[in-house]
């Protein structure tokens, strides 16, 4: 996709995956996208007669969606600095609390759960790839300190850091269908 729209930025890029993927819908954010839309597959399309009515959508306005898509290509250009919600919600032109209920809706999960899946993306590149220690890592991703990019790193990958770098790179590559 960042090759396609390095060339011709006015491409429409549209990727279809058979499963929802955060780890992609974070690199295609990440590279420009300005939407994610996960594939539904076709078992259980008609609701069960019995189950209860789910909750309507939430909704928001196209004005909303834009000022959110905004904040997301500024948290995109700026994870790797201490970027607060606060200072987003600037750049999104609303308050903290409005842009933060706003920015599940649009997103599908909160601002500070996005930001970590951001950063810690980066790192896996960055633990198989660099040569820099772990505190320099968390350092160069935003993270104000070891501990506690340790504590987000294991809970979102289930691995600490350092056992993490020393999973051998196969571990990591496409299984073959």
């Amino acid at each position: 996709m960042k090759e396609i729209t390095d060339v011709d930025p006015s491409v429409l890029v549209i990727i279809v995956k058979a499963n929802g993927d955060e780890e992609v819908a974070f690199e295609a954010f990440r590279n420009g996208s300005h939407d994610y839309l996960k594939k539904l597959g076709r078992k259980n399309i008609l609701p069960d007669p019995n189950a209860p009515a789910l909750p309507a959508p939430a909704t928001v306005t196209l004005s909303q969606y834009h000022k959110i898509q905004q904040a997301v290509r500024f948290i995109n250009d700026k994870y790797r600095t201490d970027v607060r919600l606060d200072a987003t919600a600037r750049e999104a032109g609303m308050s903290p609390s409005h842009f933060s209920r706003t920015f599940k809706k649009v997103m599908g999960l909160s601002y500070q759960v996005y930001l970590n899946n951001l950063r810690i993306t980066e790192a896996k590149n960055l633990l198989h790839t660099s040569p820099r220690s772990l505190t320099e890592i968390a350092v160069s991703l935003g993270f104000s300190d070891l501990t506690g990019f340790g504590r987000i790193f294991k809970k979102l990958t289930g691995h600490t850091p350092s056992a993490y770098r020393n999973l051998p790179r196969s571990n990591f590559l496409p299984k073959k269908a």
